[in-house]
């Protein structure tokens, strides 16, 4: 992270080296969204990343907070003794006992109630009195812009137990170690005064001088030209709306439709422009994608001109000094996360594939929030929302770039004093150096607590209990009052005595496989995912039953994991059906991972691959009924695999070549 200044680099090592809960913040565009994409990138961290929308989520790579926890959107009341993730699958407890790092984008839109939730599931799914189980959670936005979103009823319900709506204001966030780190240096405005007048409006303190300088930008029925391209950010989406098909019903010609290709998965709270794009030559359009090609010809934000259209492309000029850009449809793809092993994996679950344009005369300040533009025209005479005014005013790069339809009265303004006392008192307790190490000594205790925690095991045999009859008399029960009363100096001998009954539990197990096999596979491939988290959690207490316990070496250790393959038992024992299927199958997943850039747990799992391999499904219909497949994948790869299944039954049969039919 040597590109990063200091107070960055801080983060990062807060991020890394602790597992405490970092509330990361800036004015507007301080790198908040670039470090995110840094860290998905380097960290270490089993990690996730949801966001509270879609838009948000899909701009960030990640999930929305209710799909990934599996939420109901009404108010969640704390307390009382509800399990929530008591319907959630196997896959998705494993999944969630896995997690170290849970990234929250665009954190002040989140509600008190819905961070307790997620506490609350996490401590029960961890088997732990930690904070969000002992995961760490790093928090990302500015409390300054949009604040969420929560009916009065809703908080009606809400008030009695929460102080505010803001997720500082929860009750997890009262007792959990959090510090707040403040990104200072501006990269998108480049015009100090123009800077001290956003910090001004954000602080709610701004000036006779300021308030005088920016409505000197106000022009009485300003109305641009096409040569000169501005968007107007407004208050609410109805005139938006309006703007933007007035604008287009003035223009000359026929209007081309473009139809969206929606497959799999994708929410509609999520579409990043219409799913049928109206356009016509000379319409003002605004990219909604970044160009992910060497050249970086256009971004989420830029404004244009429509030249021309021919057939599915669509021709932008972007300024005169700038080449005509040929447009065709871009990809966006739905991601969740799957544990593969003992790593967790984005799986493209859906994609929305359409022209990377929407009309652009007007937008509304809300779908503004991350974008930056050259010049806009600004109406915040209506604002009635804390934070409208100061993320309108701060998407401008520069003061002479902006356009005020209404001059801005200090009413406009609005502000929340509970946003102002929050930041006054985290100020106190900014982070330094000393607070990093003291944090790091708070990981290593939580880190020994975990060489003990037997919890994920106990998930693993939820429903397969007596395969390990004496776990919870012998291990779970007595890991769970040593972590009590947890004492390092006896670590080593605690680790002694989990070492001894681990290495039991294995030899049990080893006994029972060849009878699981001949019961259900299910079983026996069940016993091999218990030896192989067994053998992970030994290869730890083999080296603390006689070494001090050290967070450098605990990791280490942790990240090497020994890699148990699934069903290697049943392979072992010849009980894998139709092998050279199955490993045909791996070799054909191991070169479209390589020609897609992704691991080939994202194309498909073992465990998918094994029971195409058993099923030897004839269809489409068929291949995607298979968990792991689903509709989207199905459609992605159904020719191929079919094609490799047919050419094995073919060589079975020993018959020739055969054309594959799909339905």
């Amino acid at each position: 992270m040597t590109e990063f200044n200091p107070v960055m680099q801080l983060a990062y090592d807060y991020l890394e080296s602790t597992n405490t809960v970092v509330f990361l913040t800036g004015k507007a565009g301080t790198g908040k969204t670039t470090f995110l994409q840094n860290l998905r990138h380097t960290s270490k961290k089993k990690l996730a990343v949801v966001a509270p929308t879609g838009v948000a989520a899909i701009n960030a790579g990640g999930m929305t907070i209710h799909s990934f926890f599996q939420l109901p959107f009404g108010p969640l009341i704390p307390g009382g003794t509800e399990r929530p993730e008591v319907h959630y699958s196997l896959e998705k407890k494993e999944l969630l006992a896995a997690l170290e790092l849970l990234i929250i984008d665009e954190i002040s839109m989140v509600r008190p109630d819905v961070l307790d939730q997620i506490d609350l599931i996490l401590r029960n799914i961890k088997g732990s009195t930690y904070p969000f189980g002992g995961v760490q959670l790093l928090l990302i936005g500015d409390l300054s812009q949009l604040s969420p979103i929560i009916r009065e009823e809703e908080w009606g319900i809400l008030r009695p137990h929460y102080a505010t709506p803001y997720f500082f204001s929860s009750l997890v966030m009262q007792k959990a170690a959090y510090v707040r780190i403040e990104l200072n240096h501006v990269f998108r405005q480049k015009e100090q005064a123009f800077v001290d007048i956003l910090n001004e409006v954000r602080n709610q303190q701004l000036s006779p001088e300021s308030l005088a300088l920016l409505n000197a930008r106000y022009v009485p029925d300003f109305r641009p030209t096409a040569e000169d391209p501005y968007i107007t950010l407004t208050t609410h989406n109805g005139i938006a709306q309006q703007v933007n098909s007035e604008f287009l019903d003035a223009l000359a010609g026929n209007e081309i439709e473009f139809t969206a290709t929606i497959r799999g998965e994708f929410p509609k709270d999520a579409y990043p422009t219409e799913t049928s794009l109206k356009l016509k030559t000379g319409a003002q359009v605004m990219f909604v994608k970044n160009d992910s090609s060497a050249e970086k010809l256009f971004y989420n934000g830029k404004i244009g001109t429509v030249t021309r259209i021919e057939d599915k492309t669509v021709f932008v000029q972007c300024g005169r000094e700038e080449k005509e850009l040929s447009v065709e449809a871009l990809e966006w793809t739905n991601v969740k996360y799957q544990l593969a092993g003992e790593a967790i994996n984005e799986t493209n679950v859906g994609s929305f594939a359409q022209i990377p344009l929407k009309l652009a005369w007007a937008i509304t300040i809300h779908k503004s929030q991350g974008l930056s533009f050259d010049k806009a025209i600004i109406d915040v005479s209506e604002s009635f929302a804390h934070g409208q005014a100061y993320v309108a005013l701060s998407r401008c790069r520069t003061l002479s770039g902006m356009i005020l339809r209404n001059p801005i009265a200090a009413h406009n303004i609005i502000g929340d004093p509970a946003v102002a006392r929050f930041t006054e008192q985290a100020k106190t307790i900014a982070p330094d150096a000393k607070s990093l190490e003291h944090a790091q000594e708070l990981y290593r205790r939580f880190l020994l607590t975990e060489l003990f925690n037997f919890v994920p095991l106990q998930v693993k045999l939820n429903g397969f209990d007596l395969m390990l009859p004496t776990f919870k008399s012998d291990i779970l029960n007595v890991a769970e009052k040593f972590i009590k009363q947890l004492n390092p100096e006896r670590s080593p001998q605690a680790a002694s005595y989990f070492l001894e009954k681990s290495l039991a539990a294995i030899e049990s197990l080893h006994l029972q496989l060849p009878s699981l096999i001949g019961q259900s596979k299910d079983r026996a491939a069940k016993a091999d995912q218990l030896i192989s988290w067994l053998m992970n959690r030994i290869r730890l207490l083999e080296c603390f039953a006689v070494h001090p316990f050290a967070t450098d070496s605990y990791l280490a250790l942790a990240k090497n994991k020994l890699a148990t393959p699934l069903y290697s038992y049943l392979k072992a024992l010849n009980a894998l059906p139709n092998e050279l299927l199955y490993e045909r199958l791996l070799e054909w997943r191991e070169v479209k991972a390589l020609a897609d850039e992704v691991m080939p747990s994202m194309i498909l799992s073992e465990k998918t691959v094994a029971a195409i391999a058993e099923k030897l499904p004839e269809t489409l219909k068929a291949l995607s009924g298979i968990k792991g497949v689903g509709p989207h994948k199905a459609g992605q790869y159904g020719a191929e695999l079919i094609g490799l299944i047919r050419v094995y039954q073919r060589e079975l049969s020993g018959g020739g070549a055969e054309q594959v039919n799909l339905f």
